[in-house]
């Protein structure tokens, strides 16, 4: 998974410790580093705390997943980016009255970023598309999954990645079809640990492709995304169970 349950809580926990470190710091020494030391690290605990709220958290509204992880948490990055900068080239010589400075700085920066990073989205960024890409149509036999702004067959509507889906129910010996269509904006990696982990598989945005493996192997095998883009998270829970 890209990132596990146990993994995403230890990241806020060590988020969480190094906020509180960058705070004591700056109590001590009330310098600019350490304050934007301290600001760097609070941005970093609430991007891993949403985080793992929506990982954990399978009852939330998909408009409010797609706000968040295509939106709120990228202008977030932005500003503790910019944050961590300042703290690296900030010099003790600079006066305390050059902080308010570089917090409009921040702020400016950030906000035209952010600005920039939205308006420069597809139009169709975070929309679900109705129209299939040629070629996508469900094998005789098989299985059909549509990747779109809700996931894998609507995964995140269904909570993924804390529940399973989408779930492919196959019989051991059989020859698995799978039709895998992308109505999403943005790539999107479809792989299945021990048939298909074994090279990278990227489908294009209006792309279908269909993929074949033979279930030579009980038990149940993760669906999984290797391909980065703002929903990955939330396409790695689904299951090919041979039986």
């Amino acid at each position: 998974m890209y990132y596990g349950d146990i993994v995403q809580i230890v990241f806020v926990g060590v988020s969480l410790f190094l906020v509180l470190v960058s705070t004591n710091a700056y109590r001590r020494r009330q310098e600019g580093r350490y304050l934007f030391l301290m600001l760097a690290f609070i941005l970093l605990c609430i991007v891993a705390s949403d985080t793992a709220f929506f990982e954990l958290y399978t009852g939330v509204e998909p408009g409010l997943v797609q706000l968040a992880m295509l939106y709120l948490n990228p202008s977030l990055e932005i500003f503790m980016v910019v944050c961590f900068l300042l703290a690296i080239v900030w010099s003790r010589a600079v006066r305390r009255q050059v902080i308010v400075i570089a917090l409009a700085t921040i702020f400016i920066i950030g906000l035209a970023a952010s600005i920039s990073y939205v308006s420069n989205a597809p139009e169709d960024y975070g929309t679900i598309q109705t129209l299939l890409p040629v070629g996508c149509a469900k094998p005789d036999g098989g299985f059909l999954i549509i990747a779109s702004s809700l996931g894998y067959n609507d995964s995140i509507s269904h909570g993924a990645p804390s529940a399973s889906w989408p779930v492919l129910d196959v019989a051991a010996g059989t020859n698995v079809s799978i039709a895998v269509c992308n109505t999403y904006a943005f790539p999107v990696g479809f792989q299945v640990t021990h048939y298909l982990d074994n090279r990278l598989v990227s489908i294009a945005p209006g792309r279908a492709i269909n993929v074949n493996f033979i279930a030579d192997e009980t038990g149940v095998f993760l669906i999984y995304c290797s391909v980065f883009n703002p929903i990955h998270v939330f396409l790695q829970g689904g299951e090919v169970i041979v039986s």
